[in-house]
């Protein structure tokens, strides 16, 4: 395990006031990215506490902000560590110009960012990727654009990345509020060591519904104005979002399609809507597709095999039924078909009449109510189900 001492946070510091990305760090170090963000955190953990103080540099002269990949479709990516002003707000041209691409010459296809912390009071700094695509595409114009004024980064020679499978993320009863982005980051760690050691050709997250514990932020209650124990939820709120940005921020970039599907649930259907509405707005770019619905449910298909989420709470025995009547379009062109749902806090797994379903768990800790009536011994995991074409593969279970 490395030990982090403050002339190692430094030399941290160092390579990222010179424009390196976390991967880039990690290569040029010899260690893995995510013990490189655990690093990070823990700079910015003392620096918080006033135990270490980082002496900001400026960035090595010449030395590029940003990595350019030419795809074979003659689009770019490109991964930028950019520091702006807090409340500033780029276009795509500054975007773009930050990327250190020509804004006459590209148009911005992907965009996704992620919070990298504070180099100094009043900037942040942001960890970018995004794709790009020539306005008007010759190879040779593209290739010189992106070297014109920037040094070549050495990377090491990796492996061709081998994308196979679907993997389906069902997000069932977290209850932000009683769940903690803190109780919950263990399942992120695992989530990304699956995902990064074995990428994905599709990945399907499921937002099940009681994503957060109340559907009022200012009093706690359920959609039906059933009181419940109190809870912060301007900090479940701040939980909930900081755990979905983690986790898209390894799926975009190990999946090579993602997909993402919305229901609501009895705690929190209206506030969730909402919410969900806004994470769509700001991954749309990065996702193949965000639908977002206030039906009981919604169905889905990847390849041969079809998919039906639901909270679980509302015609539970049904939903089978309703699945061959209701999506017979995608019934019919799919030969297993299984659906998800959650509400029940545990783990039930049936296969009946051609549809399999199944009932997953919480990784949610017990609140105080479920302690109050002893319901408090299902086992706190997160299922994570793997497919090919055609069926289930696996199924991987992520406890703390």
């Amino acid at each position: 395990m490395t030990k982090w001492t403050n002339e190692k946070l430094q030399q941290l510091q160092d390579l990222r006031d010179d424009g390196l990305t976390v991967d880039q760090i990690a290569d040029k170090l010899n260690l893995r990215s995510r013990t490189i963000r655990y690093a990070f955190e823990r700079l910015h953990q003392l620096e918080r506490q006033g135990r270490f103080v980082p002496k900001t540099t400026k960035p090595t002269k010449n030395r590029s902000n940003s990595s350019h990949h030419v795809n074979k479709n003659g689009s770019i990516s490109s991964t930028a560590l950019i520091t702006i002003k807090d409340g500033q707000k780029l276009t795509d041209k500054q975007l773009l110009e930050k990327h250190g691409l020509d804004p006459d010459k590209f148009v911005i296809e992907r965009y996704v960012s992620n919070a990298w912390g504070k180099p100094k009071p009043g900037s942040t700094s942001y960890q970018t990727k995004i794709t790009v695509k020539p306005v008007t595409y010759d190879l040779d114009d593209v290739i010189k654009s992106i070297n014109q004024d920037i040094e070549p980064v050495t990377r090491p020679t990796k492996k061709k990345v081998d994308h196979k499978n679907t993997l389906i993320v069902p997000l069932f009863d977290l209850h932000f509020g009683i769940s903690t982005y803190k109780t919950m980051k263990t399942y992120l760690d695992q989530i990304y060591d699956l995902i990064s050691s074995n990428p994905y050709t599709n990945t399907l997250v499921i937002l099940g519904g009681d994503y957060f514990h109340s559907d009022s932020m200012t009093k706690s209650q359920t959609v039906k104005g059933t009181q419940l124990d109190h809870v912060d939820m301007q900090q479940a709120i701040q939980d909930g979002t900081a755990f979905f940005d983690d986790l898209m921020s390894f799926v975009v970039p190990f999946s090579k399609h993602v997909h993402i599907i919305s229901v609501p649930g009895n705690h929190d259907a209206d506030l969730s809507y909402v919410w969900a509405v806004g994470m769509k707005s700001k991954y749309k770019k990065a996702v193949d597709s965000f639908n977002i619905t206030l039906n009981t449910w919604a169905a889905f298909n990847i390849d041969k095999c079809g998919f039906l989420a639901a909270h679980g709470d509302i015609a539970k025995n049904r939903l089978p039924l309703l699945f061959a009547s209701d999506a017979k379009e995608i019934w019919s062109k799919t030969d297993y078909h299984a659906v998800f749902w959650g509400h029940f806090h545990k783990e039930v797994v049936n296969d009946d009449s051609g549809v399999v379903t199944f009932q997953v768990g919480t990784p949610k800790p017990s609140d105080k109510w479920e302690t109050r009536k002893g319901f408090v011994m299902s086992r706190k995991k997160l299922e994570l189900f793997e497919f090919n074409k055609n069926r289930l593969t696996s199924i991987h279970y992520l406890e703390s």
